[in-house]
Protein backbone atom coordinates (compact mmCIF):
# COMPACT_ATOMS: atom_id res chain seq x y z
CA UNK A 1 0.00 0.00 0.00
CA UNK A 2 1.26 3.42 -0.93
CA UNK A 3 -0.51 5.63 1.56
CA UNK A 4 1.21 7.17 4.52
CA UNK A 5 -1.72 6.96 6.89
CA UNK A 6 -0.92 3.26 7.32
CA UNK A 7 2.43 4.21 8.76
CA UNK A 8 1.07 6.71 11.25
CA UNK A 9 -2.14 5.22 12.50
CA UNK A 10 -2.30 3.51 15.86
CA UNK A 11 -4.82 0.73 16.13
CA UNK A 12 -5.30 -0.57 19.68
CA UNK A 13 -7.01 -3.92 19.89
CA UNK A 14 -9.52 -2.53 22.37
CA UNK A 15 -9.98 1.14 21.51
CA UNK A 16 -13.09 3.02 22.64
CA UNK A 17 -15.41 2.34 19.73
CA UNK A 18 -19.11 2.55 20.47
CA UNK A 19 -20.69 1.96 17.09
CA UNK A 20 -18.02 0.97 14.61
CA UNK A 21 -20.06 1.46 11.47
CA UNK A 22 -21.24 5.01 12.30
CA UNK A 23 -17.69 6.12 13.05
CA UNK A 24 -16.35 4.69 9.82
CA UNK A 25 -19.26 6.14 7.87
CA UNK A 26 -18.61 9.53 9.46
CA UNK A 27 -14.95 9.46 8.36
CA UNK A 28 -15.83 8.44 4.80
CA UNK A 29 -18.54 11.10 4.57
CA UNK A 30 -16.07 13.74 5.77
CA UNK A 31 -13.56 12.70 3.11
CA UNK A 32 -16.17 12.80 0.34
CA UNK A 33 -17.34 16.22 1.49
CA UNK A 34 -13.82 17.53 0.87
CA UNK A 35 -13.65 16.20 -2.70
CA UNK A 36 -11.92 18.37 -5.31
CA UNK A 37 -12.33 18.03 -9.05
CA UNK A 38 -9.34 17.01 -11.11
CA UNK A 39 -8.43 15.63 -14.52
CA UNK A 40 -6.89 12.21 -14.97
CA UNK A 41 -4.56 11.77 -17.90
CA UNK A 42 -5.55 8.61 -19.77
CA UNK A 43 -4.47 6.98 -22.99
CA UNK A 44 -6.03 8.35 -26.19
CA UNK A 45 -6.51 11.61 -28.04
CA UNK A 46 -5.02 13.19 -31.14
CA UNK A 47 -1.49 13.63 -29.80
CA UNK A 48 -1.68 17.35 -29.13
CA UNK A 49 -1.48 16.39 -25.47
CA UNK A 50 1.00 13.67 -24.70
CA UNK A 51 3.48 12.27 -22.25
CA UNK A 52 7.05 12.17 -23.53
CA UNK A 53 7.81 12.75 -27.20
CA UNK A 54 9.43 15.77 -28.81
CA UNK A 55 7.81 19.01 -27.60
CA UNK A 56 6.73 21.93 -29.76
CA UNK A 57 9.08 24.44 -28.16
CA UNK A 58 9.80 27.68 -29.98
CA UNK A 59 12.49 28.98 -27.64
CA UNK A 60 15.72 27.58 -26.28
CA UNK A 61 15.60 24.00 -25.07
CA UNK A 62 16.06 24.19 -21.27
CA UNK A 63 19.22 22.79 -19.65
CA UNK A 64 20.45 22.00 -16.16
CA UNK A 65 24.17 22.07 -15.35
CA UNK A 66 24.89 22.03 -19.07
CA UNK A 67 22.73 18.99 -19.80
CA UNK A 68 19.49 19.18 -21.83
CA UNK A 69 16.37 18.34 -19.87
CA UNK A 70 14.00 15.58 -20.93
CA UNK A 71 10.49 16.43 -22.07
CA UNK A 72 8.09 14.49 -19.85
CA UNK A 73 4.80 16.01 -21.04
CA UNK A 74 3.16 18.42 -23.45
CA UNK A 75 -0.40 19.45 -22.55
CA UNK A 76 -2.76 21.40 -24.76
CA UNK A 77 -4.49 24.03 -22.64
CA UNK A 78 -7.60 24.30 -24.83
CA UNK A 79 -8.13 20.56 -24.44
CA UNK A 80 -7.67 20.87 -20.68
CA UNK A 81 -10.29 23.61 -20.44
CA UNK A 82 -12.69 21.74 -22.73
CA UNK A 83 -12.47 18.77 -20.36
CA UNK A 84 -13.35 20.95 -17.36
CA UNK A 85 -9.82 21.54 -16.11
CA UNK A 86 -8.78 24.08 -13.49
CA UNK A 87 -10.04 27.58 -14.26
CA UNK A 88 -6.79 29.03 -12.90
CA UNK A 89 -4.90 27.75 -15.95
CA UNK A 90 -4.62 29.75 -19.19
CA UNK A 91 -7.07 28.72 -21.87
CA UNK A 92 -4.76 28.66 -24.86
CA UNK A 93 -1.36 27.40 -25.92
CA UNK A 94 0.58 24.47 -24.51
CA UNK A 95 2.38 23.64 -21.29
CA UNK A 96 5.70 21.88 -21.80
CA UNK A 97 7.16 20.00 -18.84
CA UNK A 98 10.88 19.30 -18.70
CA UNK A 99 12.78 17.31 -16.09
CA UNK A 100 16.39 16.25 -15.58
CA UNK A 101 16.13 12.47 -15.41
CA UNK A 102 19.72 11.85 -14.40
CA UNK A 103 19.86 14.20 -11.42
CA UNK A 104 16.26 14.91 -10.55
CA UNK A 105 14.85 17.22 -7.92
CA UNK A 106 13.62 15.95 -4.59
CA UNK A 107 12.22 19.34 -3.70
CA UNK A 108 14.68 19.71 -0.82
CA UNK A 109 17.24 22.22 -2.01
CA UNK A 110 16.99 25.49 -3.90
CA UNK A 111 20.07 24.61 -5.98
CA UNK A 112 17.86 22.11 -7.83
CA UNK A 113 15.52 24.83 -9.09
CA UNK A 114 16.56 24.52 -12.73
CA UNK A 115 16.34 20.73 -12.85
CA UNK A 116 12.63 21.05 -13.70
CA UNK A 117 11.17 23.64 -16.06
CA UNK A 118 7.64 24.39 -17.27
CA UNK A 119 7.21 26.52 -20.40
CA UNK A 120 3.97 28.09 -21.59
CA UNK A 121 4.03 28.22 -25.39
CA UNK A 122 1.23 30.48 -26.59
CA UNK A 123 2.06 30.62 -30.31
CA UNK A 124 1.41 28.22 -33.15
CA UNK A 125 2.92 24.75 -32.76
CA UNK A 126 6.49 24.54 -34.05
CA UNK A 127 8.21 21.20 -34.39
CA UNK A 128 11.39 21.27 -32.30
CA UNK A 129 14.69 19.56 -32.93
CA UNK A 130 16.03 17.58 -30.01
CA UNK A 131 19.47 18.69 -28.82
CA UNK A 132 22.21 16.54 -30.27
CA UNK A 133 23.60 15.81 -26.82
CA UNK A 134 20.29 14.53 -25.42
CA UNK A 135 21.07 10.88 -24.54
CA UNK A 136 18.82 8.19 -25.95
CA UNK A 137 17.93 7.02 -22.46
CA UNK A 138 16.73 10.56 -21.67
CA UNK A 139 14.15 10.45 -24.47
CA UNK A 140 10.66 9.25 -23.63
CA UNK A 141 8.41 7.84 -26.37
CA UNK A 142 5.37 9.90 -27.30
CA UNK A 143 2.27 8.62 -25.53
CA UNK A 144 -0.94 10.46 -26.58
CA UNK A 145 -3.31 11.22 -23.74
CA UNK A 146 -6.73 12.67 -23.20
CA UNK A 147 -8.39 14.07 -20.08
CA UNK A 148 -11.05 12.46 -17.89
CA UNK A 149 -12.74 14.66 -15.26
CA UNK A 150 -13.22 13.01 -11.90
CA UNK A 151 -13.09 13.67 -8.15
CA UNK A 152 -10.04 13.49 -5.94
CA UNK A 153 -10.06 12.97 -2.19
CA UNK A 154 -7.66 13.92 0.61
CA UNK A 155 -5.34 11.28 1.98
CA UNK A 156 -5.90 9.99 5.47
CA UNK A 157 -2.98 12.10 6.66
CA UNK A 158 -4.36 15.27 5.12
CA UNK A 159 -7.80 14.56 6.53
CA UNK A 160 -6.24 14.00 9.99
CA UNK A 161 -8.16 10.82 10.69
CA UNK A 162 -7.97 9.85 14.35
CA UNK A 163 -7.13 6.17 14.05
CA UNK A 164 -6.92 5.82 17.85
CA UNK A 165 -10.72 5.99 18.03
CA UNK A 166 -11.04 2.82 15.97
CA UNK A 167 -10.43 -0.77 16.87
CA UNK A 168 -8.77 -3.15 14.43
CA UNK A 169 -11.94 -4.16 12.59
CA UNK A 170 -13.07 -0.55 12.12
CA UNK A 171 -9.63 0.60 11.00
CA UNK A 172 -9.45 -2.20 8.44
CA UNK A 173 -12.85 -1.21 7.08
CA UNK A 174 -11.82 2.42 6.80
CA UNK A 175 -8.53 1.39 5.24
CA UNK A 176 -10.35 -0.49 2.51
CA UNK A 177 -12.61 2.51 1.87
CA UNK A 178 -9.61 4.82 1.54
CA UNK A 179 -7.96 2.48 -0.95
CA UNK A 180 -11.18 2.39 -2.98
CA UNK A 181 -11.30 6.20 -3.06
CA UNK A 182 -7.68 6.48 -4.19
CA UNK A 183 -6.93 6.70 -7.92
CA UNK A 184 -5.86 3.59 -9.76
CA UNK A 185 -2.24 3.49 -10.89
CA UNK A 186 -0.79 4.99 -12.93
CA UNK A 187 -2.30 8.15 -11.47
CA UNK A 188 -1.38 10.98 -13.86
CA UNK A 189 -3.38 14.03 -12.82
CA UNK A 190 -3.99 17.78 -13.13
CA UNK A 191 -5.45 19.68 -10.17
CA UNK A 192 -7.15 18.30 -7.10
CA UNK A 193 -5.45 16.51 -4.22
CA UNK A 194 -2.16 14.71 -4.81
CA UNK A 195 -1.83 10.97 -4.32
CA UNK A 196 1.17 11.03 -1.99
CA UNK A 197 3.71 8.23 -1.82
CA UNK A 198 5.27 9.70 1.33
CA UNK A 199 4.23 12.74 3.37
CA UNK A 200 1.26 14.85 2.34
CA UNK A 201 2.61 18.31 3.19
CA UNK A 202 3.90 19.24 -0.26
CA UNK A 203 2.34 22.72 -0.32
CA UNK A 204 4.31 23.68 2.77
CA UNK A 205 7.49 22.27 1.19
CA UNK A 206 6.89 24.37 -1.92
CA UNK A 207 6.33 27.56 0.08
CA UNK A 208 9.46 26.99 2.14
CA UNK A 209 11.56 26.53 -1.00
CA UNK A 210 9.98 29.59 -2.64
CA UNK A 211 10.96 31.71 0.34
CA UNK A 212 14.53 30.46 0.22
CA UNK A 213 14.61 31.29 -3.48
CA UNK A 214 13.46 34.83 -2.73
CA UNK A 215 9.95 34.70 -4.15
CA UNK A 216 8.04 33.54 -1.09
CA UNK A 217 5.86 35.57 1.22
CA UNK A 218 2.69 33.72 0.27
CA UNK A 219 0.84 30.94 1.98
CA UNK A 220 1.04 27.15 1.50
CA UNK A 221 -2.68 27.22 0.68
CA UNK A 222 -1.85 29.21 -2.48
CA UNK A 223 -0.16 26.21 -4.13
CA UNK A 224 -1.97 24.04 -6.68
CA UNK A 225 -1.14 20.66 -8.17
CA UNK A 226 -0.20 21.52 -11.74
CA UNK A 227 0.72 17.99 -12.81
CA UNK A 228 1.25 14.65 -11.10
CA UNK A 229 3.15 12.00 -13.06
CA UNK A 230 3.10 8.48 -11.72
CA UNK A 231 5.48 5.64 -12.44
CA UNK A 232 4.23 4.20 -15.73
CA UNK A 233 6.00 1.34 -17.50
CA UNK A 234 4.03 1.90 -20.72
CA UNK A 235 5.49 5.40 -21.00
CA UNK A 236 8.93 4.48 -19.68
CA UNK A 237 8.53 6.58 -16.54
CA UNK A 238 10.11 5.24 -13.38
CA UNK A 239 10.52 7.85 -10.67
CA UNK A 240 13.26 6.34 -8.56
CA UNK A 241 11.65 3.37 -6.76
CA UNK A 242 8.08 3.32 -8.11
CA UNK A 243 7.50 6.92 -7.09
CA UNK A 244 5.62 9.94 -8.41
CA UNK A 245 6.62 13.38 -9.66
CA UNK A 246 4.58 16.42 -8.60
CA UNK A 247 4.72 19.83 -10.31
CA UNK A 248 3.29 22.61 -8.10
CA UNK A 249 2.46 26.25 -8.83
CA UNK A 250 0.88 29.12 -6.92
CA UNK A 251 -2.60 29.85 -8.20
CA UNK A 252 -1.85 33.54 -8.67
CA UNK A 253 1.21 32.72 -10.78
CA UNK A 254 -0.77 30.33 -12.97
CA UNK A 255 -3.50 32.92 -13.50
CA UNK A 256 -0.84 35.44 -14.52
CA UNK A 257 0.69 32.95 -16.97
CA UNK A 258 3.95 32.90 -14.99
CA UNK A 259 5.35 29.36 -14.89
CA UNK A 260 8.86 30.39 -13.87
CA UNK A 261 8.29 29.65 -10.18
CA UNK A 262 7.00 26.08 -10.49
CA UNK A 263 8.47 23.69 -7.94
CA UNK A 264 8.80 19.93 -8.32
CA UNK A 265 8.75 17.24 -5.63
CA UNK A 266 9.66 13.61 -6.17
CA UNK A 267 8.37 11.02 -3.73
CA UNK A 268 9.32 7.38 -3.81
CA UNK A 269 8.74 4.16 -1.91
Amino acid sequence: MRFLWKLFRQRPEAAPDDGISPMVAESIAALKAQARSCLRLVSGGDGRSRLGGTPEVAGVWPRYQGRPLSCVAQLDLAQIQAAGGPEWLPGHGRLLFFYELEHGSWGLDEKDAESAVVIHEAGSPIAATEPGDLPDDAKLPAYPITFAPTASYPSGERAAIDWSRLNTASADTLDEALVNLAPAAPAHQIGGYPAPVQSDDMEAECENIARRLGHGGGDPADWRLLLQLDTDEDVGMMWYDVGSLYFWIREQDARAGDFSKVWVILQSN
